[in-house]
């Protein structure tokens, strides 16, 4: 009784103990800026994994974009960095430069390449909005990742260049909208909390 009275049974969701958990990870580029400001605004405070974003910017300058994307969303939202531990409910702009690996949790890796296909497919999502690169949906499209969630945005005049996307979807990805996609990937991981009531551009209401 005296050893056992200072201990605590470990939180099973959480991230360093019981199985390993996922990510969501979204691939974008041209014209993908304002496709994952909409997603965002669509996701409340609380999500239950981290929101990987791998989006290339001309001279790799993630701050305006982090200032941009933190008037959308509640959740807090980051540039990653090399030994940084991602944390479930937080949102990071990946640069191209990083990777991942599982080590007590998902940490950011500058010695390795991004490979999405490392994560566990039952626990993760992989979403390709405008721009991004097409040759990234062979890696989620195969058997290993049919427990998988893989969704491209809906190829339409909101998506400037929808190569990945309609690559995503004709190798058997849903598809809708950046707030539709919120929607999926909110039915997927629950959060328990009141959903955000975006405006129509994509900013919270106050």
């Amino acid at each position: 009784d005296a050893l056992g009275s200072g201990l605590s049974l470990a939180e099973p969701d959480s991230y360093g103990h019981g199985p390993v958990r996922g990510a969501v990870v979204i691939e974008a580029g041209l014209g993908g800026p304002d496709a994952v400001r909409q997603l965002l605004a669509a996701i409340p405070e609380g999500f239950a994994r981290p929101i990987l974003i791998r989006l290339a910017l001309e001279g790799g300058r993630y701050d305006r974009l982090v200032k941009q994307m933190t008037r959308a969303t509640a959740a807090p939202v980051n540039v990653a960095e090399d030994g940084q531990t991602a944390q479930a409910g937080s949102i990071y702009f990946v640069p191209p430069e990083l990777g991942i690996r599982q080590r007590g949790g998902w940490t950011f890796d500058a010695s390795l390449a991004f490979d999405p296909a490392s994560l566990p497919a039952g626990d993760s999502a992989v979403l390709f909005l405008s721009g991004a690169d097409a040759a990234r949906v062979a890696a989620v499209s195969g058997a290993g990742w049919s427990e998988g969630l893989v969704l491209g945005q809906t190829p339409d005049e909101g998506c400037y260049d929808p190569a990945a996307a309609q690559a995503a979807i004709a190798a058997g990805a849903g598809h809708g909208t950046p707030a539709e996609l919120a929607a999926k990937l909110l039915a997927r991981w629950s959060t328990g909390g009141a959903a955000p009531d975006p405006d129509p551009s994509g900013m919270l209401q106050p």
